[in-house]
């Protein structure tokens, strides 16, 4: 997309419809086994390109926009692994509850890297990407791949299951 400066993109939530902690791993993390499902429900992420530095807002006060938000953190791992000047300003509308184990931060944080390697004009292959979302977290390269998926290792090791599963799903939160 040459010439694009300005992507909307949405962020969405995921449900682990099973969830086996097999153990301790040696690196400190749990083994697990888990079904992970995308819903409907989504943040929105604007990508505003600019010709240097990385920034991050959110309309949610518990949202940090600083370096330790996930989607700032992708942006900055993209960047140092495309060898990049460019910059980005992300602004997050989030609907998804905070803190609501639906994966929100995770979901923003591949939102950004997909959204960014179109943004820039990036020619990346799956793997590189998939690399950088485990260095950011075990849900991020789930989110890369979205639907329906088998999660092991950390989580961080995603197989695709197509027509597995039809089911509708109540999600209530007792924050609203």
């Amino acid at each position: 997309m040459p010439g694009t400066s300005v992507l909307v993109l949405r962020s969405f939530a995921k449900l682990n419809l099973g969830l086996e902690v097999l153990g301790l791993r040696e690196d400190g993390y749990h083994e697990l086994r888990t079904l992970f499902q995308t819903i409907d429900l989504h943040d929105d992420i604007t990508l505003r390109r600019r010709d240097s530095g990385l920034s991050v807002s959110c309309d949610h006060p518990l949202v940090p926009c600083d370096g330790t938000n996930l989607a700032l953190r992708a942006a900055e791992e993209l960047r140092r692994y495309a060898g990049l000047e460019g910059g980005v300003e992300i602004a997050i509308k989030k609907r998804i509850p905070v803190g609501g184990g639906l994966g929100g931060g995770s979901s923003n944080a591949a939102t950004v890297l997909r959204g960014l390697v179109r943004l820039w004009g990036l020619e990346l292959p799956s793997e590189a990407l998939h690399l950088l979302a485990r260095r950011l977290g075990a849900d991020v390269p789930y989110f890369l791949l979205g639907g329906t998926a088998l999660g092991l290792a950390r989580g961080d090791e995603v197989y695709p299951l197509r027509r597995q599963i039809r089911a509708h799903v109540l999600l209530v939160d007792p924050g609203i």
